[in-house]
């Protein structure tokens, strides 16, 4: 049966039911064929405790009205967490102050820098692995954790206890609908409490370091050389938030992109083929092309969240229109999006230059990700670095499957290379 039969089938007294099999659809490797069905018969799909909305276009129509779809659903989860923050406001000055302050911090002119620092953070870590690595562990999060220190100005106490507070933010504040778990969401107030403990250490530490050297120039020591006027408010305590941002932002998400699309890679020969020459030659642009295309597959996310704020009529130039009634929570898919026909001329080929904005990777409209041009580097770049290693292949048996062990997150991913066949030190 399809998915849109086995839903039919359940009473609509019994909504629960509904929500549960779409709950279990949507964490299993057949969600794309729920999507292409749902995009051909039903693209705006109600119901009982949410609205999806799966072609590219409507998508995209969600996404850039945050005045009517905004993301106050995720203030619940943030604000006791870290504070208030841009990615749960819209419009606000959370979003127009902060947003332009952090932008300026993390400069376009530092990306080649950001390369060479991800590629040798990379190559250290795949050398360290001997042959064996797994993946989330050894790479995909460690180096994003690494780069948070040395980048970000945001070292934290010990590798551990920033992959903890990593996880633990990133999972209740995006990933705990619609569920719940008070469990998850107790690890997320633990994490803010003690990253703004840390924090509060650190700003004052830092400022003592840069008295003493002023060159230092990581993102934390900019905003600490930066003097705006009271009237500006942006304090210590934003300061702290918009880092604890940084982090929040900037590790699970790349862990995520980096071992879907290698995996995606793997599972293809001539793409893999393609790809570890692109790495070899240094074309860079061809490689990022490869990563992203290939994770087109296996997305970061299903759908993004979103609370309608008022009635509005959705997709009203089409046969296929809605109402979408104020206080519906919406799930936006992007990954349903990329794979509409309707848009992407033959989806489910592995097509190199297919143009950028066919990709929702790092979001779109108000809320994309601030970081954006960062990962468009250190997730090609590690994928680069492994890429390069004789013999790549994955570890037998499921050690060589990514793994999520029932999380949001891809937490386990073996793959072997010939060791001493390996990275060259020298980066890109």
């Amino acid at each position: 049966m399809s998915f849109l039969e086995q839903y039919d089938a359940i009473d609509a007294s019994q909504p629960l039911l509904k929500m549960g099999l779409f709950g279990t659809v949507v964490r299993t490797p057949d969600v794309g064929a729920m999507f292409a069905e749902l995009r051909e018969h039903r693209p705006i799909f109600v119901m009982p405790a949410a609205t999806l909305v799966t072609r590219f276009s409507d998508v995209q129509e969600v996404l850039r009205r945050p005045k009517i779809f905004s993301v106050r659903l995720y203030q619940d989860r943030m604000d006791p967490s870290v504070g208030p923050f841009m990615l749960a406001r819209d419009e606000t000055v959370y979003n127009r102050r902060d947003k332009s302050i952090m932008m300026t911090m993390l400069r376009l002119e530092d990306l080649p820098a950001i390369r060479q620092m991800v590629a040798d953070l990379a190559d250290a870590a795949i050398r360290n692995a001997n042959g064996t690595i797994e993946v989330v562990s050894q790479l995909s999060r460690l180096v994003p954790v690494q780069l948070t220190g040395e980048y970000f100005g945001f070292p934290g106490p010990d590798t551990a206890t920033m992959m903890r507070w990593s996880r633990a933010t990133q999972f209740d504040m995006f990933h705990n609908f619609p569920q719940n778990d008070p469990q998850v969401h107790a690890d997320n107030l633990q994490a803010g409490l003690e990253m703004k403990a840390y924090l509060a250490q650190l700003l004052p530490q830092r400022r003592a370091e840069l008295q003493a050297d002023p060159s230092l120039d990581d993102t934390l020591s900019r905003l600490l050389k930066t003097v705006l006027p009271p009237q500006i408010g942006f304090d210590d305590e934003r300061i702290i938030a918009n880092v604890i941002g940084l982090l929040v932002g900037g590790i699970e998400t790349t862990s995520a992109a980096i071992a879907q699309a290698l995996d995606q890679l793997l599972s293809r020969p001539d793409q893999l083929a393609a790809a570890t020459k692109a790495a070899a030659a240094g074309d860079d642009a061809t490689l990022a092309n490869s990563v992203f295309e290939a994770l087109r597959f296996h997305p970061i996310n299903p759908f993004v969240v979103r609370f309608c704020e008022q009635d509005y009529e959705l997709a009203a130039d089409t046969d296929h229109r809605a109402l979408i009634k104020a206080g519906t929570v919406v799930l936006a898919s992007t990954a349903s999006a990329m794979m509409d026909d309707g848009e992407v001329d033959t989806p489910e080929e592995f097509r190199l230059g297919r143009p950028d904005y066919l990709y929702m990777h790092l979001g779109y409209g108000h809320h994309t990700c601030l970081g954006d041009q960062i990962s468009l580097v250190q997730v090609p770049t590690i994928v680069q670095r492994l890429l390069l290693a004789k013999n790549l292949r994955r570890a037998s048996g499921n050690d060589g499957q990514v793994d999520s062990q029932g999380g949001p997150f891809p937490e386990k991913f073996v793959l072997q290379f010939d060791a001493r066949q390996s990275v060259a030190a020298s980066g890109n």
